[in-house]
């Protein structure tokens, strides 16, 4: 007997690593510079390739991207885990928590001040930022109405226009938001007591075509080979008539094996006589089941997994359409269209109430491919068909327009949104600046450091915010930020001065503020904690816009109303918003991830 002899296991190794270690710095600064290579709409893809070979996958969104990747680095482990919780929740603004995380973690561990006054500071310039962040005279946060059409379709675009992956111009972008945004209107139930769902959105992906052949369908649609419009003309459902004159199809869901091979039947050994097989008798208890679904008028079944292909003959035989093979995702999206319930055992009778009920059954043929549509009179699941060249670009727009549906579903809840382009960022640095000297007794007192510890970090933080805003772009441009509004400026490359006019540039990074709305004609550098250091007088006006909103002309709130008031769609087209609770909660997430890394000393770990 031959066999593999386990190697012995070799004697453990602690390894005692300084947070400041030259590898932990070094892991640190790779992962920010991964992630920021892919941050904002200009952002560059990676393609992620196994090392023994396999499946490429090219991305630049953040769950994608963590998800295909294999971190060993304990801090940068650490990091990935907040992101990641943070998009199971949310979908969007990983790369954000990401790189603002990273950012915090490798500045403030150069900063001459000690790692527990550094996170107790950080912490405090958290709950200011977010002080007036939630507040009511946040200038940079304006109320969505979800009831107005234009205003979701640009939060919409600003999602799917800041994934690079798309690659798709202003038309494309256009017809994929509105499809997005349909899908989701009509998912929204009827009823008070009906409830939003996530799995209400169907996805199907059509490889060789463009953008332009998306579309939306109402109800189920799903690749099925075998099922071509020819067998469905030999096999059609059998349709029953209910009270009231009309017609429906009943529908069979099961989600464990129609094949005999099903748990329940246990695969053990057993003794019996001769002329009796095991296989037999399995066998015609599966036709026995078939036969209870004809008697009760059945039309339709579906299963997740494998039907026995006699069964499947005697079914059709009798006018019941058989689908297999549908997988979990698909039985989900056949459960709530047709109101069954999935039978999960062949040992039970099947009851009325567990039947589902469908209008029609169908086929698609698209790019020679063969697709079942199933549709009821009340449909509460709809399939987009998504179109595009290749394989890789069709799995990201998916991953894309399942992350949009997932915002807006997060804006019913609580419905803002804040300026996107980076102006946030900016517009909350300067804030948290002026904040910080205004309430620089009450905060020395509160947080017990030094005015140079509590400057230097604070600073720092600012600085921070304005270098994410600055990652937006890839291409070598210039940054600036406004003196009164302090959104964010982009400048192109071969500008000579930081005066937008001049440059060409009409509006800031979200496109609120317009050039004639700035008061004074040259903009501020940004991304240097030199320009944060030195008080100035538009910083402290700024400070005080909390009770006088005097001191900035612009806020988003009346650029949403002014556009609102003037009904022209184009007001939203070239605005760029962020989703408030999805930014809220990745800015949490990476100060408070950052804080928890800098209180780390030492990290330990068994090298076996």
């Amino acid at each position: 007997m031959s066999g593999v002899i386990p190697s012995p296991k070799q004697q453990s190794t602690i390894v005692n690593q300084s947070l400041k270690d030259p590898k932990n710095a070094q892991a640190i600064s790779t992962f920010r510079a991964l992630v920021q290579s892919c941050y904002g709409p200009t952002g560059r893809l990676k393609m992620i390739h196994n090392a023994s070979g396999g499946h490429v996958t090219t991305t630049s969104i953040s769950q994608t991207l963590f998800r295909s990747m294999s971190v060993s680095n304990p801090v940068v482990k650490l990091i990935v885990s907040a992101v990641q919780s943070h998009t199971n929740q949310f979908s969007d603004g990983g790369l954000f928590a990401a790189l603002l995380c990273s950012r915090l973690i490798e500045s403030c561990l150069a900063l001459p001040v000690p790692q527990q006054s550094v996170a107790k500071i950080n912490e405090e310039m958290l709950h200011v930022c977010l002080g007036y962040l939630q507040g009511e005279n946040c200038l940079c946060k304006a109320s969505l109405n979800v009831g107005d059409a234009t205003m979701m379709l640009a939060l919409v675009r600003s999602v799917l226009g800041s994934k690079s992956a798309l690659m798709v111009n202003s038309v494309d972008l256009n017809i994929l938001s509105r499809l997005v945004l349909q899908g989701f209107l009509r998912s929204i139930p009827d009823t008070t007591l009906g409830t939003l769902n996530l799995t209400d959105i169907e996805y199907v992906c059509v490889e060789g075509c463009s953008i332009k052949d998306s579309s939306l369908v109402d109800g189920v649609l799903f690749e099925t080979p075998k099922i071509t419009k020819q067998y469905l003309a030999k096999v059609t459902p059998r349709k029953v008539h209910l009270q009231g004159g009309t017609e429906t199809i009943k529908v069979a869901l099961f989600n464990t094996s129609l094949s005999g091979d099903s748990e329940e039947f246990v695969d053990s050994a057993y003794e019996a006589d001769v002329g009796v097989s095991g296989d037999a008798s399995v066998f015609r208890h599966l036709m026995q089941v078939a036969a209870h679904l004809v008697q009760l008028q059945v039309g339709v079944l579906a299963c997740q997994k494998v039907v026995h292909p006699g069964v499947q003959k005697y079914l059709a035989e009798n006018g019941v359409l058989t689908v297999d093979r549908l997988g979990s995702l698909h039985v989900v999206a056949v459960q709530r269209l047709t109101g069954a319930t999935a039978i999960g055992t062949l040992h039970a009778a099947i009851k009325e109430d567990c039947i589902g009920h469908l209008q029609s059954v169908s086929t698609v043929l698209m790019q020679h491919k063969n697709y079942l549509h199933l549709q009821s009179s009340t449909s509460p699941v709809t399939t987009l068909v998504l179109g595009n060249r290749n394989e890789a670009a069709l799995l990201e727009m998916k991953d894309v327009c399942c992350t949009a549906h997932h915002v807006l579903c997060q804006a019913l809840r609580t419905p803002h949104v804040l300026c996107g382009g980076g102006c946030t960022e900016t517009h909350l640095a300067a804030h948290l600046t002026a904040q910080v000297r205004m309430q620089e007794e009450a905060l020395l007192a509160k947080l017990r450091c030094s005015k140079a510890q509590l400057h230097t970090t604070a600073n720092n933080f600012a600085r921070c915010l304005e270098q994410v805003a600055m990652a937006l772009e890839h291409d070598g441009g210039c940054h600036g930020s406004d003196p009164v509004n302090h959104h964010h400026w982009l400048l192109p490359p071969w500008a000579s001065t930081m005066d937008p006019a001049e440059a060409g540039v009409e509006t800031c990074a979200c496109g609120v503020v317009k050039t004639d709305k700035i008061e004074l004609a040259s903009c501020s550098p940004i991304g240097h904690l030199s320009n944060q250091s030195q008080p100035s007088s538009s910083s402290e006006g700024h400070g005080k816009h909390n009770d006088d909103k005097s001191n900035c002309s612009v806020s988003l709130t009346d650029y949403m109303d002014q556009a609102t008031r003037k009904g022209v769609e184009s007001s939203f087209s070239n605005v760029v918003l962020d989703s408030f609770p999805v930014k809220l909660n990745a800015f949490v997430v990476a100060v408070e991830t950052a804080n928890m890394i800098l209180t780390v000393n030492r990290t330990i770990f068994d090298k076996n």
